[in-house]
């Protein structure tokens, strides 16, 4: 019964340390949490005038399923932070000979002016 309880605790652990993967790391300026966040993918489509308050990378996977995931992951940050908006400037992509490919995105948190 032992090893049936260390497999659990073990799939457990596994399943958290998923999750984690694809949360935001963020440097920058904290405001008040805000409601709703723009998305973008170049700068060039924001039509108001902004300042970019922080800088955000975070993993994703290759799959859609996972890159969905990391961008409601970006947004949440986003908006508990007090951005106004996020532009998904960078994917970037890393070649590992052992295991899969590692994709990190570049996030530019913005607050309109």
């Amino acid at each position: 019964m032992k090893p049936v309880k260390t497999l659990i605790a073990l799939g457990i652990s596994i399943c958290l340390c998923a999750c984690a993967a694809y949360k935001p790391n963020y440097f920058g300026s904290k405001y008040p949490p805000t409601e709703t966040i723009k998305s973008y993918y170049s700068t060039k489509d924001i039509d108001k005038p902004y300042e970019v308050i922080g800088h955000m990378n975070v993993a994703t996977g290759w799959s859609e399923a996972s890159q969905e995931r990391t961008r409601r992951e970006v947004i949440k940050k986003a908006k508990e932070i007090g951005g106004d908006g996020v532009v998904f400037s960078e994917l970037n992509r890393q070649v590992n000979r052992k295991t899969t490919d590692d994709f990190t995105i570049k996030v530019e948190v913005i607050k309109f002016k």
